[in-house]
């Protein structure tokens, strides 16, 4: 993994569905050399899926949240089995630390809000919190190539 390929991951994060040709002036190599090395991160796992960008408010889904939840009993599998069927979940994180969970969540109202901290209070202590903008959505680190540091 050198800088062009991270470089390569950053751009299709970006936009997924751009063409070689594109791809090969951002990382200022040529489409076959693109091309190539794109097959080579999928053949060894690194890129494990393409999907789209969806802006929530759109599909009536305006309020964003991150909740994180302390279980009543850390470890509970059917506590995870159960959160999986909550569909304003749109993300679900076993982590270390205080908070056994974090989860993301869109709902299209307060009252929705309300309900699904009212739904997951019942696995335990939950904190909500209501995301306002970010500053940073999925991106590659950049900083780390190779162990030096720089690209």
């Amino acid at each position: 993994m050198d800088k062009y390929d991270r470089m390569l991951l950053s751009a299709l994060l970006e936009n997924g569905r751009a063409s070689y040709a594109d791809l090969a002036r951002k990382v200022n190599l040529s489409a076959p050399a693109v091309a190539e090395r794109v097959a080579k991160l999928e053949a060894n796992g690194v890129i494990t899926g393409y999907q789209a960008k969806v802006d929530m408010a759109k599909l009536g889904l305006p309020i964003q949240c991150v909740i994180e939840l302390r279980l009543n009993q850390h470890g509970n599998q059917k506590a995870y089995d159960d959160l999986i069927k909550i569909p304003q979940l749109t993300e679900c994180h076993r982590v270390t630390g205080d908070p056994c969970v974090i989860m993301q969540a869109a709902v299209g109202s307060m009252p929705e809000l309300e309900d699904l901290i009212n739904r997951i209070a019942t696995f335990g202590f939950s904190k909500t919190s209501i995301v306002l903008s970010s500053a940073i959505e999925k991106r590659v680190p950049l900083g780390h190539i190779e162990g030096n540091g720089k690209l």
